[in-house]
């Protein structure tokens, strides 16, 4: 334990950035200090809530000076919900400082002399509130009505909400609607006082096209289920599919299972972006900023300039976005995706927008690549989660050795990091940082790396 500092000392301290959960960070004697809610150019007196050996974490007692970028939040639950975390920080700031996010990962983990100039300004949304088209969201039941919510940053606790700003408008619409519908039915969320109840969260996902998908994640099955769902596709027609799932322990909001079971209407819904319709399941992974999304794919598009007899890798592809985008432009993709519900999205997805040079594998990165071994690849596209590629999926890149690398990162850490393994036989060409989620700390963006 650090023996210079302890709980409940208090300091004055300068915030100098912005760190990746949307903490100010500040230094005192040279330790760093994640402040919750402070912003760059602030100084404020703050009370040390935890001490770790290399870090220390504090909250605000009196802000002394406030930046001239501090903005009202617009939510009425934001200083308590996890959900957002930079509400607070003018836009046009944000954009500064998730540029800032990756040019620090990008000099702390590569060490390597990278020009500031090929990491570009960040593409800002089109949209700073109503932007994300599904939401897994707990249902709780408080002994009158059920409720849905978000839990307290870094906590189990429930804050109940009206409805999200950051929602789509018709996700809000949706989710009020099935509120009132369980409660005249007496289907209700988990009750946190006795710990029983039937539903244990709501998935409502919602398209540019205004169909409507809902899930129930079900602590345990109720006949009345039905009753509820055939009231909502009457009274909405944009609902056009309807689902459930039984969970036997408490997992994550949105997790689905083997139980997920049909109880209206279409296995999919409709989706479009750019001239490409997409249908997707309830489990399939697909972007929540349609817009940004759109953005997002046509970066790695301009990136990659593709030559017409290019044989080219879409990996971690989950429905596969972006084969789509790039099909046009290339000979022939390999779409690669371990999952079988998202390889049968994109083999639906495909077929509806007539690209026939795409082929989807069902495996992981190594297995495909072995089978494609006979086969010159000449550019790679990625989208991995958020752990990265790491240095197993990196040796079997650098052993296959495309001519281009494209990289969509959602972690400006282990983006970083690998791009310190790949550059041994790679340059960083460009990276271009994207704000996939306005008024949050996750910053998107995409890499170009040629081969020496």
């Amino acid at each position: 334990m650090n023996q210079q500092f302890e709980v409940g000392q208090n300091l004055n301290l300068t915030i100098k950035k912005i760190g990746i959960n949307g903490e100010g960070i500040g230094y005192y004697n040279r330790m760093a200090i994640f402040v919750h809610h402070a912003l760059p150019e602030e100084n404020v007196d703050i009370e040390i809530t935890e001490v770790f050996p290399n870090r220390l974490v504090a909250k605000v007692i009196e802000t002394k000076k406030v930046s001239p970028h501090r903005v009202t939040p617009f939510c009425p639950i934001y200083e308590s919900c996890g959900g957002c975390q930079l509400q607070h920080f003018a836009p046009s700031e944000v954009a500064k400082s998730k540029r800032g996010m990756i040019i620090e990962a990008i000099h702390r983990y590569t060490r390597r002399n990278i020009p500031l100039s090929i990491i570009k300004d960040t593409i800002t949304g089109d949209q700073e509130q109503g932007y994300r088209n599904k939401a897994g969201l707990p249902v709780r039941f408080d002994g009158k009505k059920n409720h849905v919510g978000m839990y307290e940053a870094n906590s189990r606790n429930f804050i109940e909400m009206d409805a999200c700003p950051i929602q789509h408008p018709v996700v809000n619409e949706v989710i009020d609607e099935v509120l009132l519908l369980l409660d005249k039915y007496r289907v209700n969320g988990l009750d946190d006082k006795n710990r029983k109840g039937d539903v244990s969260s709501l998935v409502v996902r919602t398209s540019q096209i205004d169909e409507v998908q809902v899930t129930f994640v079900m602590l345990k099955d109720n006949s009345k289920l039905k009753a509820v769902v055939k009231d909502l596709v009457a009274q909405d027609k944009r609902v056009v599919s309807a689902f459930k799932v039984i969970e036997n322990k408490r997992q994550s909001v949105g997790f689905f299972n083997p139980s997920l079971t049909k109880l209206y209407g279409k296995d999919t819904i409709n989706e479009r972006l750019s001239s490409f319709n997409f249908e997707l399941k309830p489990e399939a992974f697909f972007q929540l900023n349609p817009s940004q999304a759109n953005k997002f794919y046509m970066e790695m598009k301009r990136l990659a300039q593709l030559r017409k007899n290019d044989v080219v890798i879409d990996a971690f592809a989950g429905s596969a976005p972006i084969s789509h985008y790039i099909a046009g432009e290339c000979k022939q993709v390999y779409a690669i995706e371990i999952d079988k519900e998202a390889c049968d999205s994109a083999r639906i997805s495909l077929a509806k927008n007539n690209i026939n040079n795409v082929t989807i594998l069902q495996s992981d990165f190594k297995r495909a690549l072995s089978g494609l071994q006979k086969k010159k690849i000449d550019v790679m596209f990625f989208d991995p989660p958020r752990v990265g590629l790491g240095k197993n999926t990196i040796d079997l890149i650098l052993q296959a050795r495309p001519r281009k690398i494209i990289y969509g990162s959602c972690n400006p850490s282990t983006l970083a990091k690998d791009l310190n393994l790949l550059m041994k036989d790679y340059k960083l060409i460009e990276v271009v940082p994207l704000d996939m989620f306005p008024q949050t700390s996750l910053v998107e963006s995409v890499s170009l790396l040629e081969l020496k």
